[in-house]
């Protein structure tokens, strides 16, 4: 098999393709074929919404785009492992999924195909050009959604999901990361021993870049989930539909790789963006133009090429085991409500933060905790995926990965529903957007406490406890 594999090599170098082009081919032996035990099947489409049927989600002022720089895409993932136990990927151009959203899927995925909701994951790639879907966050802010584009969505998601299903094919699925920091950095910027926004390239980022490759029996031939934890808000002030870096990140990888499909989630990069050097100045400067999208996206992708050309990945085996917990994180102190008032009737009227604080007024916000589920699915003995939801910072990369008991881990943030930023505690202590004020853009009573590592690690070690064992090994 490896003179087979040399020589097919030597034969792409000859006629002028490289050795991304050969990553992307895709034979797999009888051995290959068998001994894993994986079927895998995948589906997309366009969900790009029509000109002016939706607000934009993102940026807090008003915006209806009436065209797309490129289209907004949901890919599904499905896979079933030697036992008969499936786990699908919903991925999607969204800024978030709202939770009645994914709730309403996996009820109707568990009627009709008997897979069970913790084996269902949903992962926003969180670009800031897609349309509003979220029912719970300020519709100033984040947009308001149209509630017949939301019904489409989600019948769009079930009948991907059927496609997925109908065509899975024989297929060896490998893990591999880097740590890869060339297109972004922190964005917590402190200033006078407050938190501003601005590029701190010393700041925590989690460059941890998790790429999982899949090579079936079936077009697409290959299939690459790629993570980074960075937000998708290099595009500037266009209204127009954009997965901004992400999609520019699975074309370039389509073209560039034989018979390949490329699938995005987010990282912990809630409190980071993409960013590039300002050519008059040498100064670090946030990304605002579809060109620095673009070249981000590029970027990220040869990155991934690279890697693959490597060859040193992880094969994994075994079975798939899925677990989803719901837990509580703890409330500080509750948001003075003659504040909000003041900002809700003295406010600006064209500024968001006025109609976020009268739609506040308006929800009934009086709870005592905050419903935080954390989604794990582990394969065999080699690689654990955690499910964060939120908009979740990067000091938690390291943590979470730290907390797997398998050879390898990555996370995938922005997950099922995104309804607040979760920072550590020391973001906590720190303050700022992603520790404080952005708790009252998401209407939550107050902004979190201290406790919070302490209440997430919980949450995810009950999840990872309430996994389905593997079956012992002998010999």
């Amino acid at each position: 098999m490896s003179t087979q594999i040399n020589n097919r090599r030597e034969f792409l170098k000859s006629m002028g393709f490289g050795a991304a082009t050969f990553a992307g081919s895709n034979w797999l032996s009888a051995n290959e074929r068998t001994d894993r035990g994986w079927l895998v099947g995948y589906a997309e489409t366009d969900i790009t919404p029509k000109p002016g049927q939706c607000f934009m989600a993102g940026y807090g002022r008003e915006r209806y785009a009436q065209d797309a720089l490129s289209p907004l895409l949901c890919q599904v993932l499905a896979i079933k492992d030697n036992k008969g136990r499936i786990a699908v990927l919903v991925t999607a151009d969204l800024l978030t999924f709202d939770r009645t959203i994914i709730e309403g899927v996996r009820h109707d995925v568990k009627q009709k195909h008997g897979i069970e909701p913790e084996c269902v994951m949903f992962a926003a790639s969180h670009t800031h050009w897609a349309p509003a879907v979220s029912m719970s966050g300020s519709f100033g802010c984040i947009g308001a959604p149209n509630v017949w584009y939301l019904g489409y969505l989600e019948e769009t998601i079930l009948s991907r999901i059927d496609d997925a299903l109908k065509n899975l094919t024989s297929a060896t699925i490998d893990y591999t990361s880097m740590d890869f920091r060339g297109v972004g950095c922190c964005r917590r910027l402190p200033v006078n021993g407050k938190i501003e926004w601005g590029p701190y390239s010393k700041g925590s980022f989690d460059g941890h870049t998790p790429i999982l490759r899949v090579r079936r029996q079936q077009s697409p031939r290959q299939l690459l989930v790629v993570g980074h934890a960075c937000h998708p808000t290099s595009s500037g002030r266009i209204d127009k539909w954009s997965p901004d870096y992400p999609g520019a990140m699975r074309d370039t990888l389509s073209e560039q790789m034989t018979d390949t499909k490329a699938l995005f989630v987010q990282g912990c990069g809630g409190d980071a963006k993409i960013v590039h050097k300002d050519p008059d100045t040498g100064k670090l400067v946030f990304a605002a133009d579809p060109k620095r999208a673009g070249e981000a996206g590029r970027k990220l992708a040869q990155a991934v090429i690279s890697r693959l050309d490597k060859g040193q990945m992880t094969a994994l085996t075994g079975a798939i085991n899925c677990s989803l917990v719901a837990g509580q994180l703890s409330y500080g102190e509750p948001w003075p409500l003659d504040e909000i008032k003041h900002a809700a009737y003295k406010g600006p009227k064209k500024s968001y933060a006025t109609w976020t604080a009268r739609q506040y007024l308006s929800l009934p916000f009086e709870r005592p905790n905050f419903r935080y589920d954390v989604q794990f699915w582990k394969f065999g003995r080699q690689l654990s995926i955690f499910g964060m939801e939120g908009e979740i910072c990067s000091p938690w990369g390291p943590m979470l990965r730290g907390m797997a008991e398998t050879e390898q881990a990555m996370v995938v943030g922005y997950a099922n529903s995104t309804n607040a930023y979760i920072p550590d505690r020391r973001i906590v202590r720190e303050g700022g957007y992603e520790g404080h004020t952005s708790h009252r853009v998401y209407f939550q009573p107050g902004p979190f406490t201290e406790k919070i590592d302490k209440e997430v690690k919980h949450i995810v070690m009950q999840t990872q406890k309430a996994a389905k064992p593997l079956p012992s090994v002998t010999g």
